[in-house]
């Protein structure tokens, strides 16, 4: 992030007539995905803080602005023009969730401001084209297969129930997931979708009636700890498999 802020500064008058530089950070720092999004803002303020004698001694103040997307595209779009309202924003660090980062994404494209993504795995992201929009992790169409993988050939699983959350991110996973599995000879017994976040009793009776070996799902720590919980509580034993999105 620092050595792309520093081309950034001379490609900048705006930035070289007032000496003050905004590194903008928008991810959940609220709700139940704050977690997660705390700790893209705690990297970007080390980042910030690691850097801001260098930047002085440029004649430069670095702050770091960050903002609450709630994991809403709706909140994440109007942050993103406020963002791009403000001159002294050189670089965008977020989002956490791909359905937000995709239409906050067309704002900062219009105004050309660089967008540098640590979480956004959907392919729509990148495959777009835009050449402010960058990421530093991973993809869905790599992390979907690769688990897949090591499902049919680590776990030795034969059968899969896969469940999903419904989002750009969760179901983009599932299925790159789903297409690889079979192609290995996977039996995916089930693709559901699920929007619930409390009771998953209408999910786990048909899963426990297929009787699979494994259980992936396609979403985030939140949900996905919960429904693990309540699979277990039905005494299912299935191996239980996830994205990134599961790490806590």
């Amino acid at each position: 992030m620092v050595p792309s802020l520093a081309l950034l500064v001379y490609a900048s008058p705006s930035a070289a007539q007032k000496g003050k530089i905004k590194v903008a950070v928008q991810a959940p720092l609220s709700g139940e995905q704050a977690a997660l999004g705390e700790h893209i803002k705690l990297g970007a303020q080390l980042a910030v803080e690691e850097a801001v004698k260098r930047f002085k001694s440029l004649g430069f103040d670095l702050e770091l602005v960050p903002y609450d997307d709630q994991a809403k595209p709706e909140v994440g779009v109007a942050n993103a023009r406020n963002i791009v309202a403000d001159g002294d924003v050189l670089v965008l660090i977020g989002h956490f969730n791909s359905g937000v980062a995709l239409p906050a994404s067309e704002v900062y494209r219009d105004a050309m401001l660089a967008m540098i993504s640590p979480a956004n795995t959907a392919t729509e992201i990148t495959d777009r084209r835009y050449p402010n929009v960058n990421r530093v992790c991973g993809r869905d169409d790599v992390q979907g297969p690769v688990g897949a993988r090591f499902a049919a050939q680590e776990l030795k699983a034969k059968s899969v129930y896969i469940i999903h959350d419904k989002t750009t991110y969760g179901q983009g996973v599932a299925d790159s997931f789903r297409s690889e599995a079979r192609k290995l000879g996977m039996n995916v017994l089930a693709y559901e979708g699920t929007e619930e976040r409390t009771n998953f009793s209408p999910l786990i009776t048909p899963l426990k009636a297929r009787n699979p070996a494994l259980v992936y799902f396609g979403g985030i720590y939140h949900q996905g700890g919960l429904l693990l919980k309540q699979i277990r509580e039905r005494g299912i034993k299935a191996a239980f498999m996830g994205p990134d999105g599961l790490d806590s």
